[in-house]
C-alpha cells in the first residue's frame, strides 16, 4: 500500500500531499492534487474495505503484486446493484480523477465485466460505472442507486467494452458542480462514456464487479477530499435510515433520545409566543401563558398509531427542553399544499412545504423542503430538491454547532454548513439555546421517529 497523507481544513479542502511513495502518477491529467495511491507492493490491503473479504486477496504475478478479486461473493445488496467491490477507506472526496489499470479473469462472454464505484454513501446510495462486453440497458452503462434498483445515467457510451485477459487502462472523472461524469477505456483522449447527474456531491470511491472477478493495480485517486465531520454526519443519516426495517419507530439509535413517544405530548408544550417575546416575560408571565398554550395544543396535537397530528388548527408545538448545539432526526409527511417547518433554537426555520403547491412557486417551494427559508445575508434555498412524493414519509438529518447548519433529507445533503440567521434580531447571532419547534401553518401534519443529541460545546 501507498497512502498520500494530507491537512483537512475545515469543510470542503484539497489535501496537501506530505509524502508519496507509490510507483510515480501520471502527469499532466488533472490539477487536483494526488490524495491516495496503492500499487501493493506491500502486500497488504489494509487501506482497503471489500464488502467480502473471503473474496478478495493480494496476489503475487509475475510483475508484482495485484489487488485481486477472485471469487464470486455471497453479498447481499438492498436494491439492486453490483454484488462485490471494496472501497478506498477513509478517504471521500468530491471532485476527483481515478486512474487505475483493470484486468478480467473470467472465459469471455457478452456480459463480461468490471465496475468502478464512487458517490458511495452507503449500499443503497452510490454511483457506478459498469465495463460490460455488450451494451444495454443494464450493461456498459453509468448508473445511479438511489433508494432504488439502478438507474442508467449514460448519455454516451460505446457499443461494448473491449475485454481480453490483458491489462487495460481505466480513467474515471468527476466533477460535482457541473455534475459531469466521463470514463477513458485505453484511449485517453476520448470518453466512451459520459453521464450528467449532481444527485451526491462527495462519497467514496472504489472498484469491483457485478459478478464477475478482475484484478486492479497502480490506483491513484487525485481530488478534493471532503472534511471528515461532514461526511460522519451523513454517514450516520444513512445508517439510521439503513437500520429503520431493523428497528420499530419511535425507537431511537444509540446515542439518541426520543422527543416523542409515540404516546402522547410527554416532553412537548404549546407554545408561548415566539422566543424574543419569551425573553422579556417573567417566569409567573410564562407559566401563566403556558397553562392555555398547553390546552390548545392538547385540542390540536394527538398521537395517533405512533404518529403526531396536527389538524391544522392552533398553534406550533414545542420542545419543553432548550437546546444548543445538537444533531437532529425527524420523519415528517404533508399533504397536498401542506406547509410547515422545523424551528432550532427558537429559530426559523427549516423549511417544509409541497414543491408543486402553484401559490408557493413564487416562494421557492419547487426548490423543494430543506432550505433555511428566513435567511436573508446567507444562502436560503437547498442544494438540491430531495422531496419524496406528497403523502410519503421523508426523513430529515439536522446538525447545529454554533450558528452553522448542515441538513440531509432523505440521504441528500440539501444545505451544507451555513449559518441559520436570527430571524427576530436580525442584527444579533443566532440565540446560543432555544426550543426545538414543530411549526403550525394551518394545514395537517405528521410527525414521527423524532430524536435529538445533544453536542458537547466546543
Amino acid at each position: 500500500m501507498r497512502l498520500v497523507a494530507g491537512l483537512l481544513g475545515l469543510a470542503l479542502v484539497s489535501l496537501t500531499t506530505l509524502a508519496i511513495e507509490a510507483a510515480e502518477a501520471p502527469k499532466g491529467i488533472t490539477n487536483l492534487p494526488l490524495i491516495f495511491s496503492d500499487d501493493f507492493e506491500s502486500g497488504k490491503a489494509e487501506n482497503w474495505a471489500p464488502t467480502d473479504p473471503a473474496a478478495w486477496k493480494i496476489s503475487k504475478t509475475e510483475t508484482g503484486n495485484v489487488y485481486s478479486q477472485f471469487a464470486k461473493s455471497d453479498t447481499k445488496t438492498p436494491v439492486r446493484s453490483p454484488f462485490n467491490r471494496s472501497m478506498i477507506k477513509d478517504v471521500t472526496v468530491s471532485d476527483f480523477v481515478l486512474d487505475v489499470k483493470l484486468q478480467s479473469t473470467v472465459k469471455d462472454y457478452g456480459h463480461r465485466d468490471m465496475c468502478l464505484f464512487f458517490g458511495y454513501q452507503d449500499a443503497a446510495h452510490l454511483y457506478y460505472v459498469h465495463l460490460g462486453k455488450q451494451t444495454d440497458d443494464h450493461a456498459n452503462q453509468i448508473f445511479i442507486v438511489n433508494s432504488a434498483d439502478r438507474k442508467k445515467i449514460s448519455t454516451k457510451t460505446s457499443t461494448g467494452t473491449n475485454w481480453t485477459d490483458s491489462w487495460h487502462h481505466v480513467r474515471l472523472v468527476r466533477d460535482v458542480k457541473s455534475g459531469s461524469v466521463k470514463v477513458f477505456f485505453d484511449n485517453m483522449d476520448e470518453p466512451v462514456m459520459e453521464a450528467n447527474d449532481t444527485t451526491f456531491s462527495w462519497g467514496q470511491v472504489g472498484v469491483g464487479s457485478f459478478d464477475d472477478m478482475g484484478n486492479f493495480d497502480n490506483v491513484f485517486l487525485f481530488g478534493n477530499r471532503v472534511e471528515s465531520q461532514l461526511v460522519a454526519v451523513a454517514d450516520q443519516q444513512a445508517q439510521a435510515v439503513g437500520k429503520r426495517a431493523e428497528r420499530p419507530d419511535n425507537t431511537p439509535p444509540e446515542g439518541f433520545s426520543a422527543l416523542f413517544n409515540g404516546k402522547d405530548l410527554t416532553g412537548w408544550h404549546g407554545l408561548v409566543k415566539d422566543i424574543k417575546q419569551r425573553k422579556s416575560m417573567t417566569a409567573e408571565q410564562i407559566a401563566a401563558e403556558q397553562v392555555k398554550a398547553d390546552e390548545s395544543a392538547k385540542a390540536h396535537w394527538r398521537a395517533e398509531n405512533g404518529v403526531l397530528v396536527f389538524d391544522g388548527k392552533g398553534q406550533s408545538l414545542c420542545s419543553a427542553k432548550d437546546y444548543a448545539d445538537i444533531e437532529l432526526y425527524c420523519d415528517w409527511k404533508i399533504e397536498p399544499k401542506g406547509d410547515s417547518g422545523i424551528y432550532v433554537r427558537g429559530t426559523p426555520q427549516i423549511q417544509i412545504w409541497d414543491p408543486s403547491d402553484e401559490a408557493q412557486l413564487k416562494n421557492g417551494a419547487d426548490k423543494g423542503s430543506g432550505s433555511l427559508w428566513n435567511n436573508q445575508k446567507n444562502p436560503r434555498f437547498p442544494d438540491v430538491k430531495a422531496d419524496n412524493p406528497i403523502g410519503q414519509w421523508n426523513t430529515f438529518f439536522i446538525r447545529m454547532v454554533g450558528d452553522k447548519v448542515t441538513i440531509t433529507l432523505n440521504g441528500k445533503t440539501v444545505v451544507n454548513n451555513v449559518t441559520l440567521e436570527n430571524y427576530w434580531e436580525r442584527d444579533k447571532p443566532c440565540y446560543e439555546t432555544g426550543p426545538i419547534e414543530l411549526q403550525n401553518h394551518g394545514n395537517t401534519l405528521y410527525f414521527k421517529n423524532i430524536y435529538v443529541r445533544e453536542l458537547p460545546k466546543k
